[in-house]
C-alpha cells in the first residue's frame, strides 16, 4: 500500500475521486437505487455511486493512516499519529464536499481488535471463504487475543480447508471447556490456558511450543479454499500466504477494525452510513 504523507496528498485523492463520480452520478442518476441500509429523506441529489466512492475513500485514508501510524508495519502503532492522519483526512474531505453544496462530518472510531467475522464486526457474517482455489499456503497463522470470546464445544470456531468436490479435507476446532482452550485437529486435540493463544499452523507451533497441525500434509495434493465457521466466537489477528491454482501469490491478514461513521447532506437529502475498516 503506498502511504499518503500530507494533508495535500488526501486533498489530491478525494477531489480525484469526487470529480470522476460526480460525472458518472449526473450521467446515471435517473437509474439511481439506494442500497438498502441507508436512510434517506426526500427526492434523492445523493447518488448511491457518490456513497460508494466515500467508502472507498474512507477505506484508503485508514489503510494508509494504519500504515504511517505503523511506519509501516515495523513498530507498534502509534494511536496519536493514527488519529491526526484520520482527523485531517476529516477535515480536507469536509472542505471539498462542501464546495459541491454538501455537508460532510466522518466520525472515526478507534482501532479495535477484530473478529474473524467477514467484516470484523461481531454481527458480521460468520461463515465465510477467505481464500478460494489455493494451490500451496506458505504461512497460516493465527493469533487468538481475548480467548474469553471463544464459545463451548457446541459452539466452537473452526476452519476448514475444503476441496473442489466440497470435501473437508481437514479442520481445526477451537473452544474453551471453562477450565482449559482445547484445539483439535486430524488426530490430535491438545489442552492449553492463557488469554492470549498463538497458533502457527504450517509452523506446526502453539504459543511456540511443538505441535502437529498436519496441515500442509492434509492438503498438498488438493485444491482448496480455507473457510471460517462460527467466527464470531474468535477474536484476534490472522495471516495466510501462499499460491493460487492460477500461478499468482496471495496475502491475506486482519490486525485491527475501524467502525467509521459518515455523514453527508444536502439541500434535499441525508444520508448517514456505518462503514466497518479492517487493517491492514
Amino acid at each position: 500500500m503506498r502511504k499518503f504523507d500530507d494533508s495535500a496528498q488526501l486533498l489530491l485523492l478525494a477531489a480525484f475521486a469526487i470529480g470522476s463520480t460526480l460525472v458518472i452520478s449526473t450521467i446515471m442518476m435517473s437509474n439511481i437505487i439506494y442500497a438498502s441500509n441507508m436512510a434517506s429523506e426526500s427526492t434523492s441529489d445523493i447518488s448511491n455511486y457518490e456513497i460508494s466512492n466515500i467508502a472507498q475513500m474512507a477505506d484508503e485514508a485508514t489503510r494508509a493512516a494504519y500504515y504511517n501510524a505503523t511506519n509501516n508495519r515495523t513498530v507498534p502503532i502509534n494511536e496519536s499519529v493514527f488519529t491526526q492522519y484520520m482527523d485531517s483526512y476529516a477535515t480536507e474531505a469536509s472542505a471539498l464536499y462542501a464546495f459541491q453544496g454538501y455537508s460532510f462530518s466522518f466520525d472515526n472510531s478507534t482501532l479495535s481488535d477484530a473478529y474473524f467475522t467477514e467484516n470484523g464486526l461481531y454481527e458480521g457474517n460468520p461463515e465465510w471463504v477467505l481464500v478460494k482455489n489455493i494451490s500451496q499456503t506458505n504461512k497460516f497463522m493465527i493469533d487468538l487475543t481475548n480467548t474469553s470470546k471463544l464459545g463451548d464445544a457446541a459452539n466452537a470456531y473452526e476452519v476448514r480447508a475444503i476441496n473442489q468436490s466440497g470435501t473437508s479435507i481437514w479442520f481445526m476446532k477451537v473452544y474453551n471447556d471453562s477450565s482449559n482452550i482445547t484445539i483439535t485437529v486430524p488426530g490430535q486435540t491438545y489442552s492449553k490456558t492463557g488469554s492470549n493463544i498463538y497458533l502457527n499452523i504450517t509452523g506446526n507451533e502453539i504459543n511456540g511450543g511443538a505441535s502437529d497441525f498436519n496441515f500442509s500434509a492434509s492438503t498438498a495434493s488438493d485444491i482448496y479454499k480455507l473457510k471460517f465457521m462460527n467466527s464470531s466466537n474468535a477474536m484476534g489477528y490472522y495471516e495466510i500466504s501462499g499460491g493460487l491454482a492460477d500461478g499468482n501469490l496471495f496475502v491475506e491478514e486482519r490486525y485491527k477494525v475501524v467502525n467509521a461513521t459518515i455523514n453527508i447532506a444536502s439541500s434535499n437529502n441525508k444520508i448517514n452510513v456505518s462503514i466497518p475498516i479492517t487493517v491492514p
